[in-house]
């Protein structure tokens, strides 16, 4: 994932031009005093890490989490393709797959199964 490293002064100069860069899934790390402070990134960008990372260490604590989060799992437990999980986020299968492969995630190219061939055809339409 690219990053761009910022100072808190030029935060508040450029809020706006700053916010659109973290939109467009470029990670914003904000630095203050020499030392990284916080980071920004898109909203989906942040809950497909979450996700990622509740799935990897925490895999009973799925009970309190939101539907971007279970579309995420279920993609990466290879319960759907990667079509009907954009479907489920409200984004094309591309914008998904391009938000993945900027984060180096894993990708499952291609369906796996008749079942999962035919979610990508309704997908589709």
């Amino acid at each position: 994932m690219v990053s761009v490293t910022i100072s808190k002064t030029d935060l508040a100069r450029r809020t706006r031009e700053v916010l659109d860069q973290a939109r467009r899934g470029q990670m914003i790390i904000v630095r203050s005093y020499g030392e990284d402070q916080v980071v920004l990134l898109d909203i989906l960008d942040y809950r497909i890490l979450k996700a990622l990372a509740s799935n990897v260490l925490s895999p009973d604590a799925r009970l309190s989490i939101d539907d971007t989060e279970k579309a995420i799992h279920a993609y990466l437990n290879e319960d759907i393709s990667l079509a009907k999980a954009a479907e489920l986020l409200g984004v094309s299968r591309y914008e998904l797959l391009e938000r993945f492969e900027r984060m180096g995630l894993p990708l499952r190219q291609g369906p796996q199964s008749v079942d999962e061939a035919l979610d990508e055809v309704n997908a589709a339409r």
